[in-house]
């Protein structure tokens, strides 16, 4: 199995929070080059690497990939179900900002193949989105999603916390009403302030507090999103009535992806090795590279995979599949003694060949994968 991500990388704007490889939208853009060019990617995946594997879903992401006209996404769609085994029940999701669809828009996504939505809200509040630079209010956030509940009945909101001068009463009720809302899906990421972002600029200068990070408020996320039926089956994903978002489990899962457009990754399975394929992040290069592309790749490192799979394994619910590993690293790495460890602190638990973070587990992911994936015996852990 894999999985297609597609990479737009316009915005109306740049968040102020944002370092994701997105640019404000500057005049206009030759929406059929693009889309040429983007045909031209998949078909050489398919011709070079791709093994006749189904294909269980399909991401638009960005950047504002709800900036693109309806036939575009409809014609994308249309390429992969023709050159590629897209499963019948696949998930099809696109990233949406509130302030760029209408009610028609969405329909016709619909029409041309979106069967799930990712809305952009973050915040309910319209003080802390101008904080964020976020182009949309709550009134229209809470109208687009309402509307898009109308059209679509598999759709995320995406929410974003410890917010500078946030603090946990705000964030209990805040939350406890986009809960209130009939939604299946909420992404809820803590604000991490990134270099070479307008934020940790306006920081820098004191025009906004620094956020003060503190376990409580991931304490109270998780117990309110249970009060409301929530299931946490990521550290930052939570679903009613098991509606996972699927593309991003095949993530945790360490399956095969194929990754489209400026900036994408890819990591694809070849006999026994894995590789990496980065595409060029500047819009214009990556433009002149696919022309005429060659993909560059790297052959990763046992070492590299191990700890991709425990970055992304011990963020979810299912865990790290200890079956996956070979012996030659978990004798490396020690991992039976480290696993012992882990578990005589409670930090994590055994379910089968899987091992499973506990909620004390996941305050300290980081100090986790730290700890399992250094070299060797490590005698200390706290």
């Amino acid at each position: 199995m894999s999985t297609i991500y597609i990479h737009w990388p316009f915005c109306l704007s740049k968040c102020y929070y944002c370092d994701f490889n997105s640019v404000k939208c500057l005049g206009d853009i030759d929406f059929r080059k693009w889309l040429n060019l983007y045909k031209k990617v998949l078909k050489r995946f398919k011709k070079d690497f791709y093994k006749n594997e189904n294909i269980t879903s399909i991401y638009f992401g960005g950047g504002t990939p709800s900036l693109l006209p309806e036939w575009f996404v409809s014609d994308l769609i249309e390429e992969i179900n023709n050159n590629f085994n897209l499963i019948q029940l696949a998930e099809i999701t696109l990233e949406v900002n509130p302030k760029t669809v209408t009610k028609q828009k969405l329909l016709n996504f619909k029409k041309g193949g979106i069967n799930r939505l990712s809305i952009g809200v973050q915040s309910i509040r319209d003080g802390d989105l101008k904080l964020l630079g976020r182009i949309h209010n709550a009134k229209s956030a809470k109208e687009c999603v309402f509307e898009a509940l109308e059209v679509f009945d598999n759709l995320s909101i995406d929410m974003i916390y410890n917010r500078p001068g946030q603090n946990l009463t705000d964030w209990e009720s805040e939350l406890a009403e986009v809960l209130s809302w009939p939604i299946n899906h909420v992404s809820l990421y803590e604000l991490i302030i990134k270099d070479n972002t307008r934020l940790k600029q306006m920081i820098k200068e004191g025009r906004v507090p620094y956020p003060d990070r503190t376990d409580r408020l991931f304490e109270k996320t998780i117990e309110i999103t249970e009060q409301a039926g929530f299931e946490m089956y990521e550290v930052s994903n939570f679903a009613k009535c098991q509606m996972y978002g699927k593309h991003n489990l095949s993530y945790w899962n360490y399956e095969d992806y194929y990754g489209i457009g400026p900036g994408s990754h890819s990591r694809v399975t070849i006999g026994s090795e894995k590789i990496a394929i980065a595409q060029i992040s500047n819009n214009l290069e990556w433009l002149n590279w696919a022309e005429d592309l060659n993909f560059e790749i790297e052959t990763l490192s046992e070492d590299e995979i191990f700890e991709e799979m425990c970055i992304m394994g011990l963020r979810a619910k299912c865990g790290l599949n200890l079956k996956k590993i070979s012996e030659k690293i978990k004798i490396k790495y020690d991992l039976q003694n480290k696993i012992e460890k882990l578990m005589k602190n409670s930090y994590i638990i055994k379910r089968g060949d899987r091992i499973v973070l506990t909620k004390e587990g996941i305050k300290r992911l980081n100090l986790v994968i730290e700890f399992l994936v250094k070299e060797g015996p490590y005698e200390n852990f706290n």
